[in-house]
C-alpha cells in the first residue's frame, strides 16, 4: 500500500535541500564580498576591477543568468558598464540631473513599470536592455548621492524575485554601492596626491629658470599638465597702464579661433557699467581687481575659441597681482571635457603663489643683470668722462686758474677745460650736459671733440690770425658765433630731444688781456673787479643751450652773440654750473646767485686755487647735511 505521507516527506526534503543551498549561496557570496571590500580597502584593486567579481556574486546569489554593473560619473554626467554578462562593450549612458534626481526616488525600476520621467532616459539604453535583457534595474546609491546602477535579466524557474530575494538585493546593492563610493574616495585620494606631488615637484623646476620669457613658458605648461587641461595662458599687468598684456599662450594658435591676437590687451583699470552678458574679459578683470578665481563658461564668447577656462590670480611678495593663469578645457580620459571642480580652483591657486615666486625671481634675475649692465655701462661712462676732465691745469702767463667737478654721482654731466691755441691764445669752456649716465658722457665727448676741432682748425684759429692782423673785434665775434652754430648742429645730430648741453666759452688773450666770451644758455659767470666791483658775464647777450634746436631755428629764438671784456690785475673770473647756485640745504633753501657774490667778494685777493676752495667750501656749510642736488663745478680765472 503506498505510503500517503511520501509527497509531504519528498516535499519537505527539496525544501530543506534549497534552504540548503540557498544559505550555502549566501555564506559563499558574503564571504566573497568580504574578501572583496578588503582588497578595496588595501588598495589592491579598485572597483572597476572587481566589478565582474561583485556582478558574479550577485547573480549567482539571486540565481539571474545576465546583468550589468554601471558606474555614475557626476562630472561627464554619464553612466559607464563596467561589467556585464554575456561581456560585452556598450556606450556610456547619458543621465540629465533630473533623471538622476528621478532615479533616486525608486529602490527598483521594473522593465513593465518605468515611470513617466525616465522614459526618455531607458529609451537611451534601449540597446543595453535589448542585449542583457534586463526586467529590473536597482539604483545604486549613499543617501541622496547617486553612484550607478544594477540591471538583472531573467530569474532561474521564477518570473520575480520574492521578498526575501528582494531584501537580498537592497543588501548586495548597498554593498556595491560602498564599494563604488569607497573606490572614488581613493582614486580621488590617489588623484590629489598625485596632484599635489606634481606641485611639489613643478616649485623647484620653474623658480630655477631665471629668464622671463622661459618662466613664463614653464609657468604655464605645468598648469596645463597639473589641471588636465588642454590650453593655458599667462598674462601679466602693466600697473602702471592699468593694462593685462598677454606673455604666453598654450598651444600658440590658441587665440588663432579668436577675434584677438598673440598681442592680447584688457584694460582693466577703467570702471565701466556692467554688460548686459558677462564676457571672459570681464571675468579676467574682475580676477586682477579683486584678486580671486574667475570661472568662464564655454561659448561665452569668442575670446580663446569659447573655450571653458579657469584664471587665478598670480599674487607677488607686495601682496599686488603680477598677472593672471589661464587654463582651459580640462580634459578626461577618452578625450572629453569636463567642467573645472573646487579642488581644481585650490590646486591651481596654490600652483599661482609659486609661479609667481618664479615670476618674480625671474624679473629680479633680469633687473640684476640689467643692473650689471648699467653698472659696466656707467664705469664705461666714468672713464670716457674721467678722460674729459683735465687732471691739471696749464699754466697761463699772467694769470692764475683752478678747476674743481664734484659729479653728484658716478657719472655727471658737467665739464670744463682750458685749451692751449696754436697762436698762443686760450680757450676756457664750461658746460652742462642734461642728463646723466653713458648718453650725458658720450653726448658731452661730442661737445669736447667738436669744440677741439674748431679750435684748433678753421674757426676760432682763423679768427686768431685776423686779430693778429690788427682786424676789429667783429671778425672774432662772428668766428665764435659761426663756432656754436657749428656746436649747436653736431650736438642736435648725435642727440635726442631731451639730450642738449649749456655752454660758455671765453677766449683769452694774455697778451691784451681781452676776454671774448660767447654764453650759450649757460649760467652767466661772475666777473668780480680788483675794486670789489661784480658784473656778470653774458647775462644779456648769448643765445639758447647747444642741441636744443636745429640751426634754421635758432635764429628765430635767440642768436649767439659774443662780447668782450677788458681784464685788470687783481680781477677774478668765477665760472660754475648750476650745481653750485641751486645747491639746497636741511630747510629747502637755495644757494642762489647773491651768496655766490657775496663769498667771490670775501675771497677774491686770494690766489685761484684758494679762491676755489673758500666757494666750495662755502656751497658744502651751506648744503649741510642735506643730499647734493646736482653736478657741482667751479672753474676760477685770475688775472695776476
Amino acid at each position: 500500500m503506498k505510503d500517503p505521507r511520501k509527497p509531504i516527506l519528498e516535499g519537505n526534503l527539496q525544501t530543506q535541500n534549497t534552504a540548503e543551498q540557498t544559505m550555502e549561496r549566501l555564506i559563499f557570496s558574503l564571504s566573497e564580498l568580504e574578501h572583496l571590500g578588503q582588497t578595496l580597502i588595501s588598495g589592491h584593486s579598485n572597483f572597476n576591477h572587481s566589478s565582474k567579481t561583485y556582478l558574479r556574486i550577485t547573480l549567482g546569489t539571486l540565481q539571474v543568468t545576465r546583468g550589468a554593473i554601471l558606474r555614475y560619473h557626476p562630472t561627464r554626467q554619464n553612466l559607464e558598464v563596467v561589467a556585464s554578462a554575456p561581456d560585452e562593450v556598450f556606450f556610456p549612458l547619458t543621465v540629465e540631473p533630473d533623471e538622476v534626481a528621478n532615479l533616486l526616488q525608486h529602490p527598483f525600476i521594473e522593465r513593465t513599470a518605468i515611470p513617466e520621467s525616465l522614459e526618455q532616459f531607458f529609451a537611451r539604453s534601449a540597446k543595453l536592455v535589448e542585449t542583457i535583457d534586463i526586467h529590473l534595474w536597482v539604483p545604486l546609491k549613499i543617501q541622496d548621492e547617486f553612484l550607478g546602477m544594477i540591471g538583472l535579466g531573467k530569474f532561474l524557474g521564477r518570473e520575480t524575485l520574492e521578498a526575501w530575494e528582494m531584501e537580498l538585493l537592497t543588501t548586495l546593492a548597498h554593498q556595491i554601492s560602498i564599494a563604488i563610493a569607497y573606490s572614488q574616495m581613493v582614486e580621488g585620494i590617489q588623484s590629489e596626491k598625485f596632484r599635489l606631488f606634481m606641485l611639489a615637484e613643478s616649485a623647484p623646476q620653474i623658480c630655477q629658470l631665471l629668464q622671463p620669457e622661459a618662466a613664463a613658458e614653464q609657468v604655464v605648461h605645468q598648469a596645463v599638465s597639473l589641471l588636465d587641461a588642454n590650453a593655458g595662458a599667462l598674462m601679466l599687468t602693466r600697473p602702471e597702464l592699468q593694462q593685462l598684456e598677454m606673455h604666453y599662450t598654450f598651444p600658440e594658435t590658441l587665440l588663432e579661433d579668436s577675434e584677438e591676437h598673440n598681442g592680447l590687451v584688457i584694460p582693466y583699470g577703467e570702471e565701466a557699467p556692467a554688460p548686459p552678458e558677462v564676457t571672459s574679459a570681464d571675468v579676467l578683470k574682475s580676477v586682477v581687481n579683486e584678486g580671486i578665481p574667475g570661472h568662464c563658461p564655454s561659448k561665452s564668447d569668442t575670446l580663446f575659441g569659447g573655450k571653458d577656462l579657469m584664471a587665478v590670480p598670480i599674487p607677488g611678495r607686495d601682496g599686488d597681482v603680477l598677472g593672471i593663469l589661464i587654463v582651459g578645457d580640462k580634459e578626461e580620459r577618452g578625450g572629453s571635457i569636463t567642467p573645472f571642480t573646487d579642488e581644481d580652483v585650490i590646486l591651481l591657486d596654490s600652483f599661482a603663489k609659486q609661479a609667481g615666486v618664479a615670476i618674480e625671481n625671474a624679473h629680479l634675475h633680469q633687473e640684476a643683470l640689467e643692473a650689471r649692465q648699467l653698472q659696466a655701462e656707467m664705469e664705461e661712462a666714468r672713464k670716457i668722462q674721467v678722460n674729459l676732465i683735465p687732471d691739471t691745469l696749464p699754466d697761463i702767463p699772467g694769470y692764475e686758474i683752478a678747476g674743481h667737478y664734484e659729479p653728484r654721482g658716478p657719472v655727471g654731466g658737467d665739464y670744463y677745460d682750458c685749451i692751449a691755441l696754436p697762436t698762443g691764445r686760450w680757450g676756457l669752456a664750461i658746460a652742462d650736459v642734461s642728463g646723466k649716465g653713458m648718453q650725458a658722457a658720450l653726448l658731452m665727448a661730442t661737445l669736447r671733440a667738436g669744440l677741439i676741432s674748431e679750435l684748433t682748425r678753421g674757426g676760432a684759429t682763423a679768427a686768431e690770425n685776423r686779430e693778429q692782423s690788427n682786424l676789429d673785434s667783429a671778425a672774432l665775434y662772428a668766428e665764435l658765433t659761426e663756432m656754436a652754430l657749428i656746436l649747436n648742429s653736431l650736438l642736435y645730430a648725435s642727440g635726442t630731444e631731451e639730450k642738449y648741453a649749456t655752454f660758455f666759452y671765453s677766449h683769452l688773450n694774455p697778451e691784451t688781456d681781452i676776454l671774448t666770451t660767447l654764453n650759450a644758455g649757460h649760467n652767466p659767470p661772475l666777473l668780480v673787479k680788483s675794486d670789489g666791483t661784480s658784473k656778470w658775464l653774458g647775462e644779456e647777450v648769448g643765445g639758447i643751450p647747444l642741441g636744443m634746436f636745429p640751426n634754421d631755428m635758432v635764429s628765430n629764438i635767440a642768436e649767439y652773440e659774443a662780447e668782450h671784456v677788458q681784464l685788470t690785475s687783481g680781477d677774478v673770473v668765477v665760472y660754475y654750473t648750476d650745481g653750485v647756485t641751486e645747491t639746497v640745504n636741511v630747510e629747502d633753501e637755495y644757494y642762489e646767485e647773491e651768496r655766490l657774490v657775496e663769498a667771490s667778494k670775501a675771497c677774491k685777493d686770494s690766489d685761484a686755487e684758494a679762491i676755489r676752495k673758500y666757494l666750495y667750501d662755502s656751497v658744502m656749510g651751506f648744503q649741510g647735511e642735506a643730499d647734493q642736488f646736482d653736478d657741482l663745478t667751479l672753474l676760477i680765472l685770475r688775472k695776476q
